[in-house]
């Protein structure tokens, strides 16, 4: 007898568990976040060249959003100079005047560093600047994206996208060669 009550209660417990996660699901709190109007594009565009290389793909965070968003405007403060953040996160920041750009052409602009990147020894030609906002692009670890951006009174504009795990680490590669 108690063995078949145990088994009842199992049975259960287990489709209340299965209800409760399909109930998260409808009210999002499982779900994947999912990139702002504005930001439509970063996360595939980041993608694109990850795959260039057979790296797995970035997922949108709203969290790292939310840190970019926060610096982006803090920036906007400051007259729109660059200067990094000092978060725990991996950065970049693009800054541009004259046209407003896309999602697209932020990412594009660090993944132009690529040809200052040496495939061979995975690491930048010259010094680490040349190239460090492309190896962050396609740092294998980095799993979480999220961006803002700032518009300024001189028609500038600031892109700020934070990754979590950060990239760049000193004394590491940023992917094993396939």
């Amino acid at each position: 007898m108690n063995s078949i009550f145990s088994k009842i209660t199992f049975v259960v417990l287990l489709a209340l568990l299965v209800l409760a996660s399909s109930n998260f699901k409808v009210l999002g709190i499982l779900q994947d976040d999912a990139e702002p109007k504005n930001m439509q594009g970063m996360t595939e565009r980041h993608n694109y060249w990850r795959a260039e290389l057979g790296l797995p793909p970035l997922k949108w965070s709203n969290k790292l959003a939310k840190v970019a968003q926060n610096w982006a405007n803090k920036l906007k403060e400051k007259g729109c100079e660059l200067e990094h953040s000092t978060t725990k996160f991996g950065e970049n920041i693009y800054w541009s005047k004259g046209k407003k750009r896309s999602p697209q052409e932020a990412v594009d602009a660090w993944a132009s560093e690529k040809k200052d990147f040496n495939f061979e020894k995975l690491e930048c030609n010259k010094e680490w600047y040349v190239c460090g906002h492309y190896i962050q692009l396609i740092w294998e670890n980095t799993k979480m994206v999220g961006c803002g951006v700032a518009y300024c009174k001189d028609g500038s504009e600031v892109w700020v996208c934070n990754y979590e795990p950060a990239g760049n680490v000193v004394g590491q590669k940023p992917y094993k060669k396939k």
